[in-house]
C-alpha cells in the first residue's frame, strides 16, 4: 500500500468511476447549460455592442446638432453685425442729410435776407432819388430863378444821384 494514497488499488475503482461521473456531468453541461449560457451571453453582448453604437450615434448626432448650433449661433452674430452696420451706417446717412438740409435751409435763409436787403436798398435809392431830385429841382429853380425844362431837369438830377452813389458807396466800402 502506498502511504500516500494516491495510487492505492482498491480505491482506484472509486477514482474512475469518479472521472466518469466528472466526464458525464461536463458533458452533461456543456450540452444543456453551455448553450443556453452562451446565447445569453451572446445576447448580453449584442446589446451591449448595440447601445455601444448607439451612444456613438447619438454622439455624433450630438456633434452635428452642436455644431449646427455653433453654426447658427455664427449666422446670428454676423447678421447682428450687420444690422448694427447698416443701422450706423443709416444713422450717419440721416445725420449728413439733416446737417445738408440744413446747411441748404440756412443758405435759402440767408440769399432771402440778402434778396430782401437789396429791395430794400433799392427801394430807399429810389426813395433817396426821388427826394434828391425834388430838392435839386427846388434848388435849382431858387437859384437860378426861372423853371428848368425837363432835359435840363433829367441831367441835373442825374449828375447829383451819380454823387450821391459816389459818396454812398465810398462811405459804405469804409465800413
Amino acid at each position: 500500500m502506498d502511504p500516500t494514497g494516491i495510487f492505492d488499488l482498491p480505491n482506484t475503482s472509486l477514482i474512475f468511476w469518479e472521472v466518469i461521473t466528472f466526464a458525464i456531468l461536463l458533458a452533461l453541461l456543456y450540452y444543456f447549460v453551455y448553450p443556453p449560457l452562451k446565447n445569453q451571453i451572446r445576447q448580453r453582448q449584442q446589446s451591449i455592442e448595440q447601445a455601444i453604437d448607439e451612444a456613438e450615434k447619438t454622439r455624433k448626432e450630438a456633434r452635428e446638432l452642436l455644431q449646427e448650433y455653433r453654426q447658427q449661433i455664427q449666422e446670428a452674430r454676423e447678421e447682428a453685425r450687420e444690422i448694427r452696420e447698416e443701422a450706423r451706417q443709416q444713422g450717419q446717412a440721416q445725420r449728413e442729410r439733416a446737417k445738408k438740409e440744413a446747411r441748404e435751409e440756412a443758405d435759402r435763409i440767408i440769399k432771402r435776407a440778402q434778396e430782401e436787403i437789396q429791395r430794400e436798398r433799392e427801394s430807399a435809392l429810389r426813395e433817396v432819388r426821388q427826394e434828391v431830385a425834388g430838392m435839386v429841382m427846388q434848388a435849382s429853380e431858387q437859384i437860378i430863378g426861372r423853371s428848368l425844362d425837363r432835359d435840363e431837369h433829367e441831367r441835373l438830377i442825374s449828375r447829383s444821384l451819380d454823387e450821391l452813389e459816389a459818396e454812398v458807396a465810398g462811405s459804405g466800402s469804409g465800413r
